[in-house]
């Protein structure tokens, strides 16, 4: 069996034969083995010299350098050939010999980053990751690092064109993983990564821009403001210039932020006896994908390649607490923000969204004049006529809508490019079709521009059968802008224990957390001291998620309503926080049925109401007779129960299982729908408050037909 040579080469140079290091006496000779190892092929003696040994002695020393490389590399256990291959004038490795390269691992992980340049699917995402993160656990350094010649041979010439191409090879290594981490949101390891980056590169901006963002995502605003200031003395030091204009204005923007956070702490810190938080703070939990989604388009944005993105989901969800966190994310990586949002209304009013992000936009801003010529700021009045107030001698506009389309593009694109843009559209889908029209231009206009600019949409999916443009204006994305559709869907058990244990529960050091951290209080739960026992954390959560089936909105409305009934009392932490302290009257009602069903806030009764009521007759039939049954059923039970239960034929009853009521409750979020056995789906009301608030919507004359009528079915 033949031998195996190892050799190292990031770095200063390591070689093993069959586990032993090797040294040589021969700087020269060891030269040689190197060349002839990382060029591979057969190469000329006349080359080899001329290479090393720029003299009249080189085929000499040549000879004795071979002579030492067969020394150093013989190895009487082995019944092959050497590793150097010798034929007559020619002199190479041997390509049958057993040799391992940190340069070949590198160079197959090179290959497929650089065949990916956005995000991946997140099983394939996952194996790149570790396959990225290997080849740069080989990296010592640059290549051959430290190791000369020193006489000025061909040879360091060559070690230096070597090392270009491998720091090459080296950068596209670090910025796709550091991407892909900070994305995936694995921050920890995505500054781990970026260290690791500098220390190769010390000169990056992008690792340097990159590092600043992951601090400050970590929520360390003072280490990314050190982070910039080590670039800039870096540069002033070595280069005698400047950071980027863009990386500059970064670190302006968390100053900013900092000293905005910092005065109101002071002032909340000299009012904290006389000024408690009217309503519980929710941590942002079960939202880590989808805000990396988000993050994924900002990147691309980033780089020239304007994007759309639209959450889409239930009321009540998170959909604008989702956008509104990404916005602060992306204000702190120093982007424009926008945002506006339209309302519900007969009369809808043309372009209202748009009209009231620009209008705050350009209150803040000093010079509009600046951005767009008089031609198209006369045009842009027409929507903010608060312009003439500033500038009376504008001309006349023209009433031509294509005008002030270009007019809003032109604007936008101007900002854009100062900073990357994020422009938010509340609740989309009570847009109407002018603000439609106008978003689709935008798009088109962005795309042609190569505009940095990201679109963000909240949308309700109940509301999307209403508005056929927009429901077009999704489906159809051919001609639009690439787009990112974000589906969100209610907080699973643990998530919802996560929640509770932030804001209730006791601090931690956060090493284990979801259903992990979840077990550990599960199985150790003996009463404790205040702040909260474990044992009430978890009494507490099983209640809320039975309540509110994990929607956000019901969660948060739930916790006011028991803050405001004193059954959680507000507590400050050693930290200087307030926490939520359970009370035992808490524990007490919500183990009492009755106490259970008074626990119903009134803005959540009034939301339910509402969505039962825009229900169709034959759905709003099905959601009634579910809150009576309390339990789970196939649709074609749910429907024999529903046949006679409440409504007769002649009123108009559906009788047979109708696909379209079923999917209209389920969409409605009023009813839930689960996997069954066989691929059959069950049903069952959403959570516990949708159920009180129907029930007792029902008269108890309907309640006991539906209970006669299940009684019938379970009897046949």
């Amino acid at each position: 069996m033949m031998s195996l040579l190892r050799l190292a080469l990031l770095g200063p140079p390591e070689v093993f034969h069959n586990e032993n290091r090797l040294t040589f006496s021969l700087r020269k000779a060891q030269s040689l083995l190197l060349y002839l190892t990382v060029e591979g092929g057969m190469h000329s003696r006349s080359k080899l010299a001329a290479l090393l040994w720029p003299d009249s002695t080189a085929r000499t020393a040549l000879s004795n350098a071979i002579a030492l490389l067969r020394s150093r590399m013989a190895d009487a256990s082995s019944t092959g050939p050497s590793h150097l291959l010798c034929r007559r004038d020619l002199l190479g490795m041997d390509p049958q010999a057993a040799l391992w390269l940190d340069l070949d691992v590198v160079q197959q992980a090179y290959q497929q980053a650089q065949q990916i340049s956005t995000l991946p699917p997140e099983q394939k995402r996952a194996s790149l990751v570790n396959t990225l993160q290997h080849a740069l656990s080989l990296v010592r350094g640059p290549f051959l690092d430290g190791f000369w010649l020193r006489k000025e041979t061909p040879f360091d010439e060559w070690v230096q064109q070597q090392q270009q191409q491998w720091q090459v090879r080296l950068h596209l290594l670090c910025d796709r993983l550091s991407f892909w981490q900070e994305v995936g949101g694995e921050l920890e390891q995505a500054q781990a990564t970026l260290v690791r980056w500098l220390a190769l590169d010390p000169f990056s901006e992008e690792a340097y821009r990159r590092l600043m963002r992951v601090h400050l995502a970590l929520g360390d605003a003072s280490t990314a403001l050190q982070v910039c200031a080590t670039y800039r003395t870096r540069l002033a030091q070595e280069l005698q210039i400047e950071p980027a204009a863009d990386i500059i204005a970064q670190a302006a923007q968390i100053r900013a932020r900092t000293a905005h956070l910092n005065t109101n702490q002071r002032a909340y810190t000299a009012l904290i006896q006389n000024r408690l938080p009217s309503e519980p703070i929710t941590p942002l939990i079960g939202r880590k994908a989808s805000f990396a989604r988000l993050i994924e388009s900002f990147q691309q944005v980033w780089r020239g390649q304007p994007q759309a993105a639209f959450v889409i989901g239930e009321a009540g969800i998170g959909k604008t607490r989702l956008a509104n966190e990404f916005m602060a994310w992306a204000r702190a990586q120093g982007a424009d923000v926008l945002s506006g949002r339209t309302f519900e209304m007969e009369g809808r009013l043309p372009y209202q969204p748009l009209v009231e992000a620009l209008r705050l936009r350009m209150e803040k801003e000093n010079a509009p004049d600046d951005l767009l010529d008089d031609l198209w700021l006369a045009e842009l009045s027409l929507i903010l006529p608060e312009l003439r107030v500033r500038y009376p001698d504008l001309p006349v506009p023209i009433l031509d809508e294509h005008r002030l389309f270009e007019a809003v593009a032109r604007l936008l694109d101007a900002l854009a490019r100062r900073a990357p843009l994020v422009l938010l559209l509340d609740d989309l889908h009570w847009a109407d079709r002018a603000s439609l029209d106008l978003v689709r231009y935008l798009e088109h206009y962005w795309k042609e521009h190569g505009s940095r600019v990201l679109l963000l949409g909240t949308v309700r999916f109940d509301w999307l059968k209403f508005n056929l443009p927009l429901l077009a204006q999704l489906a159809d994305r051919r001609c639009n802008l690439p787009t990112t559709q974000i589906t969100l869907q209610t907080l699973n058990r643990s998530e919802v224990f996560q929640v509770i244990e932030a804001i209730v529960g006791e601090q931690h050091d956060g090493k284990n957390g979801g259903e992990q951290q979840e077990l550990i209080y599960r199985q150790h739960s003996p009463l404790s001291a205040s702040p909260a026992s474990k044992a009430a954390v978890i009494t507490l959560s099983d209640f809320l998620f039975a309540q509110t089936g994990g929607l956000p909105l019901y969660l948060l409305e739930m916790l006011k309503l028991l803050q405001e009934r004193e059954l959680l009392t507000q507590q400050l932490s050693m930290d200087g926080s307030w926490r939520l302290e359970p009370t035992q009257e808490m524990i007490v009602a919500i183990g009492q049925e009755q106490s259970r069903h008074a626990l119903v806030p009134p803005s959540v009764r009034a939301m339910i109401q509402v969505r039962l009521a825009r229900l169709s007759q034959s759905a709003r039939q099905l959601v009634m007779v579910s809150a009576v049954l309390r339990k789970k059923m196939s649709a074609q039970c749910l429907w024999q129960a529903a046949k006679v239960s409440i409504l007769t034929r002649e009123q108009g009853m559906v009788a047979q299982a109708d696909a379209e009521p079923l999917a209209e409750a389920v969409e409605s979020g009023l009813l839930r729908e689960e996997a069954g056995v066989a691929n059959y789906a069950n049903y069952s009301i959403a959570n516990d408050l949708t159920c009180e608030v129907i029930y007792t919507e029902l008269s108890q004359m309907r309640r006991q037909i539906i209970n006669q009528h299940i009684s019938i079915l379970r009897s046949e």
